[in-house]
């Protein structure tokens, strides 16, 4: 069965259409994809092309398929349809197709925004993230968590921490700060601007805090040189029932190195062991840095493999 068949069957069976007209649909020959392309779908609701893009947005000549019928059948794209679209397009790596599918918004919604965001961020715009959060403060688009979380990780990466404060502020004012994502998004992005009194203010005051946000907090301390205070996160982290990923152990286990702490050292390694990330090769080069820093040079040959 062709894709553009089904389309139509899946388009009549959603629309509940009465069963004196289903045999029509029935017993019509399956049409070409390009009779599709050219014959509009009978004045669907925005539903149906939603459903139809999610089925089907894995190839970007079904989409463009789509929506052409969505425009066709006049279907308002301003909000609803126009946020998937511009996911759709953006995960299929056509950012320019979703900017567009963007500017034709005349006043985009917030839903809109973020999947502009998303899309800008999956395809390495971080530059155009900002911008676009600025855009939204002066057209008065209401700025959710998820537009917070998209632009504090973007201005992490860009290391911009003039808009990254305001970002900051938005935040604080509106009461995201104890949003678990948001929360650990903006620690994320104070670590990394080198704001690490701030970040461990928000740190402390997150009722919730995900593995990453541990990370960004302990790699925070490691990298301005704090060992002591990067040794003393990590049973407080394991203590609040989350487990160490590899990225935590490398932080942790460079710490036990610089500081000289041989005891937290050793209780370093022999998590490592029964997390069984003792063949990651990241862990495993942070050990062996570990060890010589810490006086062991003479090791097993087995530790290391």
């Amino acid at each position: 069965m062709s894709l553009s068949y089904f389309l139509l069957r899946h388009t009549f069976a959603k629309a509940r259409i009465p069963c004196s007209c289903r045999p029509i649909c029935n017993c019509a020959p399956p049409p070409t994809f390009v009779s599709l392309h050219h014959a509009p779908l009978f004045n669907q609701p925005p539903s149906i092309f939603s459903s139809l893009l999610h089925q089907f947005s894995n190839t970007f000549i079904h989409v463009k398929s789509i929506h052409a019928q969505i425009i066709k059948n006049w279907v308002s794209t301003e909000n609803f349809l126009a946020a998937k679209l511009v996911t759709v397009y953006s995960d299929l790596g056509f950012l320019g197709h979703a900017r567009k599918m963007f500017d034709q918004c005349s006043l985009p919604e917030t839903a809109v925004c973020n999947a502009m965001m998303a899309g800008f961020l999956r395809n390495q715009q971080h530059t155009e993230v900002p911008k676009l959060f600025r855009m939204m403060g002066s057209c008065n688009i209401e700025i959710d968590t998820y537009t917070c979380m998209f632009s504090l990780k973007a201005c992490a990466s860009l290391l911009d921490d003039e808009i990254g404060m305001e970002i900051v502020r938005t935040a604080v004012r509106k009461g995201f700060r104890l949003h678990p994502y948001v929360g650990s998004s903006m620690v994320n992005f104070l670590v990394k601007c080198g704001y690490l009194d701030d970040a461990q203010n928000v740190f402390d005051g997150m009722p919730e805090k995900d593995a990453v946000c541990w990370n960004s907090i302990i790699g925070g301390y490691v990298k301005k040189g704090l060992f002591t205070e990067a040794i003393q996160m990590f049973p407080e982290m394991i203590g609040g029932g989350l487990r160490p990923s590899p990225v935590t152990m490398v932080s942790s286990l460079k710490a036990c190195g610089e500081s000289g702490l041989k005891k937290v050292g050793m209780c370093a390694h022999g998590c490592v062991l029964a997390l069984g990330m003792g063949n990651d090769v990241f862990v495993l080069t942070s050990r062996m840095f570990s060890n010589i820093r810490l006086g062991k040079r003479k090791n097993p040959p087995c530790l290391y493999h």
